[in-house]
């Protein structure tokens, strides 16, 4: 895999070239590992977000998968976020995308999962809003597409996480 050019997902960026390098690496990988994408919607995670946490959804998120593609050694991103399902085969550690080649290329393929996804959810506005650029993250090119929706149509867009503070949505439109 290294010779592919496998690396932390966040490292490709998010221009027009990135994407299609990671959605290029994530179909290599898919045919020669087996693999689970979870999806899970912003109606869930903001219900995980107001009655446990959201840390108590990647965790039982990230067990489910252990359980499904069972291995002899599972390696997860994030030491005190998965430290409760550490046993003798399954380790947590901090960076571990940048450390481990299964962990980058794990995550390649949900980054390149979420910008299709999120490219179905643009294909919906572009004859109303035009391209709707920042990928879905808190940037000003999201801000400008949620403020149009906003106003548009007096509520934010369904696959909106209702959960996530956004300063500048609260100052502008006090919802």
């Amino acid at each position: 895999m290294e010779e592919w050019g496998i690396q932390d997902s966040k490292n490709f960026g998010s221009s027009e070239k990135g994407k299609r390098t990671r959605a290029s690496l994530a179909g290599q990988i898919a045919c020669h590992f087996e693999h689970s994408i979870i999806v899970i919607s912003s109606d869930k995670v903001d219900r995980f977000v107001t009655e446990t946490s959201l840390n108590y959804l990647e965790q039982i998120t990230a067990r489910k998968i252990i359980d499904t593609l069972p291995a002899d050694k599972v390696v997860l991103d994030g030491e005190n976020l998965f430290a409760p399902l550490v046993n003798d085969h399954v380790v947590a550690k901090n960076k571990a995308d940048q450390d481990y080649l299964s962990v980058a290329a794990a995550s390649i393929l949900a980054k390149s999962e979420r910008d299709r996804l999120f490219g179905l959810i643009c294909d919906s506005f572009r004859s109303s809003f035009g391209e709707i650029n920042g990928g879905g993250y808190a940037n000003k090119k999201t801000l400008e597409f949620v403020r149009w929706y906003l106003t548009s149509k007096g509520e934010l867009p369904g696959f909106y996480r209702k959960s996530y503070n956004w300063k500048a949505l609260q100052e502008v439109f006090r919802y």
